[in-house]
């Protein structure tokens, strides 16, 4: 198939996992035989100009709002991008002539290309990563004056802006707590398709001492760095281990730990887990943001990850890149993480922000050295059975292929 994919950031331009999977996607789809051109926004143009020049990626679209600002309604804005967006998806799909339409993330982007990707008469498939589409429902009817202005804005004078009559049959989940959330929230995703992502596993090959745990201890902290990821409760965690051992003075109760933290976010929430950092007697170092070529080395140089994540987590990448990578894996599983976790068998789960209980199965993990190899073990056994690239590629490909079947399907019988 010659499929057009629509993404608001393609690497190198990225700011997570999910614009690198969709990279990564596009390559394992090109090796199999699929051509593959990608439109995607100018974000990182400023910088390097000359990128712009990659074979089958337009770097064309615009973003209402740079990613480095807070994010705002700007209706007006979004509906005069949303237009610009519109009209150059047109002339792309005029020259590509795409069989297939796959649409990513959106945020940002507005929903011009998306619009001009349905009004194409193309078909067009959806895969939905994160909650972002969320942002796009249009205001609810409401009695005071503000709520009701928005109503009117959005229902009336820039309905295109919203999902109002945008089709999101034809999706992708990337968990079924995602989904359910949508849903929940008013997306009409309810027909969407669970297809689980994988991870390129040559690029996170397994160590050599799976699972063991050395001395000092290394435990990892990979991810953003904003409240409702729950770096705090790890600190705090930590915080009681290293104390006990301080006050004993006896490695047995609680041996040297050490912690990295990789990862950006707010400066007043970075400060904040400075200061609680500082008063725990333990080598902590905050890393910062780290390129996706680091994370495997940093993986393999790391005992346990640790993601104390309290809100619901639409997958969890990381999860599956520090197991592929022989690390044992604790963590919250109230998002899409818990639909692959199973405490006890290829993880430790802890409820969030309980750093008592999160502790006591750090304690667990170096009290017990056989439980950190069961763990790390199984856990890589079930990413190469289950969440490799290759399968991730695979269910998406027959997706595809079907969403475009579906699609000619319709247009022959509305034609007879």
């Amino acid at each position: 198939m010659k499929i057009l994919v629509i993404s608001n950031l393609f690497p190198p331009h990225v700011l997570g996992g999910y614009e690198i999977l969709c990279g990564q996607v596009c390559n394992e789809l090109q090796l199999r035989g699929h051509s593959i051109t990608v439109l995607t926004s100018t974000h990182g143009l400023e910088a390097n100009p000359r990128s712009s020049e990659s074979t089958g990626v337009y770097r064309t679209l615009q973003l209402y709002l740079p990613f480095d600002q807070p994010a705002r309604l700007m209706r007006t804005r979004r509906w005069n991008i949303g237009r610009q967006n519109y009209i150059e998806t047109r002339k792309i799909l005029k020259h590509e002539r795409p069989d297939l339409i796959f649409i990513w993330s959106q945020l940002r982007l507005t929903l011009g290309a998306a619009r001009a990707a349905q009004d194409s008469g193309i078909p067009v498939a959806f895969t939905l990563n994160d909650e972002h589409i969320a942002g796009y429902l249009p205001s609810p009817f409401g009695w005071s004056p503000k709520t009701f202005l928005r109503y009117l804005a959005d229902h009336w004078v820039f309905p295109s802006i919203t999902l109002r009559g945008l089709q999101l049959k034809e999706s992708t989940c990337i968990s079924q707590r995602l989904q359910t959330n949508l849903v929940a929230l008013g997306v009409p995703v309810s027909s969407s398709e669970v297809i689980y992502q994988g991870i390129p596993l040559e690029r996170f090959p397994c160590k050599e001492n799976l699972g063991e745990i050395g001395s000092p201890v290394r435990i990892l902290y990979v991810g953003q760095l904003h409240p409702y990821k729950g770096v705090h409760t790890l600190l705090e965690a930590v915080g009681q281990i290293a104390r006990r051992s301080d006050r004993t003075g006896d490695p047995s109760t609680g041996p040297q730990i050490h912690l990295t933290v990789v990862g950006t976010g707010p400066e007043n929430y970075i400060r904040k887990l400075s200061e609680i950092a500082r008063s725990i007697p333990a080598e902590i170092h905050f890393a910062g943001k780290l390129s996706h070529e680091e994370l495997p080395e940093i993986y393999r140089s790391h005992h346990i990850f640790v993601f104390p994540s309290i809100w619901q987590e639409p997958f969890g990448l990381t999860h599956l890149e520090s197991m592929a990578s022989g690390t044992t894996v604790i963590s919250t599983a109230e998002g899409g993480q818990g639909e692959f976790l199973e405490h006890g068998q290829n993880a430790l789960v802890f409820q969030k922000e309980d750093s008592k209980e999160l502790a006591c199965h750090l304690g667990r993990l170096l009290s017990e050295p056989g439980l950190s190899f069961r763990l790390a073990r199984q856990a890589r056994f079930m990413v190469e059975e289950q969440f490799s690239l290759q399968k991730y590629v695979s269910r998406l490909e027959e997706f595809l292929r079907a969403v475009a079947v579906r699609r000619v399907g319709k247009q022959s019988g509305a034609g007879g």
